[in-house]
């Protein structure tokens, strides 16, 4: 088992944390003076950033990167690099939100089709009442209405902002903004919102623990059979590169 603090697989940074370690960390960094950002790259985030350096770079400047996909630790295990578990984004998230309860903090939703944001909002705020919904925002805009957003999420100030338009716009749009953004930590979430909305259901624990969860998905969905299709592709390409850390 390596003891590394990081894991490069195809030259995408990883810390090599635990659930309950990214929390801790988390943690950490909603005492820090500047933003920090959170992403969670799964095997087909992995396979686009290799595509675009400027989205891998994006990436590995991130303050923790999480292996949000069971290809990720497969591949680890496959070459030795010791990544430890697997740490979906949504349970990240949950933590997060959790900790905002306690501590009475404040979030911002940003992202999603028309309404979902709204949708989640409630949901997350029935479940977590201390915690204060700053602001809600749909994912659809174009480049001019950009610094409008950023002014209105900074003129609500909340101590976290969960980014929600898929990557790899949202880590673009995070990383674009990082210095100017006025909140603590910004996370990318992908299709969690929906998932807060009730849009989309999680897979039962079963599938979670054996790392299924994109087997359930595509029983759920069969539409995004081309999209899984980036799994088996990824795993042919960790089995079959030498080096994978490159």
């Amino acid at each position: 088992m390596s003891d590394k603090s990081t894991v490069k697989i195809f030259g995408v940074k990883f810390d090599n944390v635990t659930l309950d370690e990214a929390n801790q960390r988390f943690i950490t960094f909603m005492s820090s003076p500047r933003l920090k950002t959170i992403y969670t790259p799964n095997p087909e985030i992995v396979m686009i950033a290799n595509e675009d350096p400027d989205f891998k770079t994006v990436l590995n400047e991130g303050d923790m990167v999480v292996p949000d996909g069971i290809g990720i630790v497969l591949a680890s295990k496959a070459h030795h690099l010791g990544i430890k578990s697997r740490v979906p984004g949504i349970e990240v998230m949950g933590l997060m939100l959790e900790y905002c309860n306690r501590a009475g903090k404040s979030i911002y939703l940003f992202g999603g089709k028309p309404g979902v944001a709204e949708s989640a909002a409630e949901k997350i705020h029935t479940k977590y009442p201390n915690l204060t919904i700053a602001g809600v925002r749909d994912g659809y805009f174009d480049e001019g209405q950009e610094l409008k957003i950023l002014d209105e999420i900074n003129e609500k100030k909340p101590d976290i902002v969960f980014v929600a338009l898929g990557a790899p716009k949202q880590e673009k749009w995070i990383h674009r903004h990082k210095k100017t953004l006025n909140a603590s930590v910004a996370m990318g979430v992908g299709g969690a919102l929906d998932v807060w909305a009730g849009n989309v259901k999680r897979a039962p624990l079963i599938f979670r623990k054996l790392g299924l969860e994109w087997f359930y998905r595509l029983l759920k969905q069969p539409s995004r059979l081309g999209r899984m299709m980036i799994l088996p592709k990824f795993m042919i390409k960790a089995i079959f590169t030498k080096h994978i850390e490159g």
